[in-house]
C-alpha cells in the first residue's frame, strides 16, 4: 500500500481482519491514521461522491464529446486538403456530392477570414 500511495500520490489506509472471530484488526499506516481517514471520508459532501456507474457514465460522456470534436477536426482537415489539392489543379472529380456542400462552406469561411485579415491590415496600414 505504501508503494501504491507513493505512485498515485494519494492518501490511503488498509484495515485487515485476520482469520478468527476474536482477532483484532490490523491497520496501515496506523490505527489512528486509519480512523482519521475514515472520519475525513465521512465528512465529505455527498455531491463529491460518485459510484462506479455514475463515474463511468461521466467518463463515457466526456470521451464521446472529445471523440465528436476530434471527428469534426479531422473532417475539416480532410476538406482543407481537398480544397488545396483543387487549387493545385487536381480537380473535384473524386469528391462526393454530399462533401461539396461542406467544401463550399469551408471555402466561404476561408474567404471571410481572408477579408477580415485584409481589412485589419488596411486599417493598420492607414493608421
Amino acid at each position: 500500500m505504501s508503494e501504491l500511495t507513493t505512485l498515485c500520490g494519494v492518501e490511503a489506509c488498509v484495515v485487515l481482519y485476520p482469520p478468527g472471530s476474536d482477532s483484532q484488526p490490523e491497520a496501515w499506516p496506523s490505527a489512528a491514521a486509519a480512523r482519521n481517514m475514515f472520519s475525513e471520508y465521512k465528512t465529505l459532501p455527498v455531491s463529491r461522491m460518485v459510484n462506479q456507474e455514475s463515474f463511468l457514465e461521466q467518463l463515457i460522456t466526456k470521451t464521446t464529446n472529445r471523440l465528436e470534436k476530434l471527428q469534426e477536426e479531422n473532417r475539416k482537415k480532410e476538406l482543407t486538403k481537398v480544397m488545396f489539392q483543387n487549387l493545385g489543379g487536381k480537380g473535384l472529380h473524386n469528391v462526393k456530392k454530399e462533401d461539396l456542400d461542406e467544401l463550399r462552406w469551408l471555402i466561404d469561411q476561408n474567404l471571410k477570414d481572408i477579408d477580415k485579415r485584409i481589412h485589419a491590415l488596411v486599417k493598420a496600414y492607414a493608421s
